[in-house]
């Protein structure tokens, strides 16, 4: 065996992950290039779902402030003027005091403040630096979320009779229908059926209420005839008692 091949050979042997002495301080591994490719496109996926979620998060928020600081400076107008204007002196103030209290509430808003203020309207502009989890690890450690939000002064009613009117309505009755239009209108009659009791019986209880009792209403019943009464005597009943002895017999005594 030539040199060359024994320094060949020792080197192979070096190398060998199996050789004597190798497999604690000289072990080697190998990383599939797929592998590597794959978890950076997972890490970047769920940056961009979990960011993205938490960006979509803070442009809401951001939105949410600037168009209550819009609508806090609209609120701020001329009180000596006939028309709805916006002062703009202190609307700047209110607005400011405004943004002031919202850093304090999320120290996460960059930028609050009016991009238009004029007595027409009002324009607010806010920033939110939005921190990044997973995307950080790209270079990408926050994103900035913008909302924007407008405001006006609405006129309102200048005098009392500034109200649109409503014309009356107006029914135009017509011949096509059941019956022939009329100017006066009567009450419809009920006939109430009358309840049945005996003569002599109290009223009975009526019923159909509301309705008065019927004055027409009277017993319609007859007491049938009493059947277990004694018949009257006979005779005459002003005339003499009879007597309660038996008649005298014809027959002679002792016969």
């Amino acid at each position: 065996m030539t040199a060359p091949e024994r320094h060949r050979s020792r080197i192979v042997e070096f190398l060998r992950i199996d050789a004597p002495g190798n497999h604690r301080l000289f072990s080697r591994g190998a990383l599939s290039p797929a592998v590597a490719i794959l978890a950076v496109m997972i890490f970047t996926l769920a940056g961009l779902v979990i960011d993205g979620g938490r960006q979509l998060g803070a442009r809401s928020r951001a939105v949410g402030y600037a168009q209550e600081a819009a609508r806090v400076g609209a609120a701020a107008i001329q009180l000596n003027v006939a028309e709805a204007k916006i002062d703009p002196a202190k609307a700047a103030v209110a607005i400011a005091g405004f943004c002031a209290q919202v850093r304090t509430n999320d120290p996460a808003v960059t930028a609050c403040g009016p991009t238009t203020l004029t007595d027409k309207e009002v324009d607010i502009q806010v920033d939110i630096a939005n921190k990044t989890t997973f995307l950080g690890l790209i270079g990408k450690t926050s994103l900035k979320a913008s909302g924007t939000g407008q405001a006006h002064a609405e006129q309102g009613i200048e005098k009392a009779d500034d109200s649109p009117t409503i014309p009356p309505i107006v029914v135009n009755p017509t011949t096509d229908g059941p019956g022939a239009p009329t100017s006066v209108a009567h009450p419809p009659t009920i006939d109430l059926p009358c309840p049945t009791w005996t003569v002599g019986s109290p009223t009975p209880t009526w019923t159909l209420s509301p309705f008065p009792f019927p004055a027409t209403c009277s017993p319609n019943v007859t007491p049938p005839p009493d059947t277990n009464s004694s018949p009257p005597p006979s005779g005459d009943p002003s005339g003499p008692p009879s007597s309660s002895e038996p008649p005298p017999s014809s027959k002679p005594p002792g016969g």
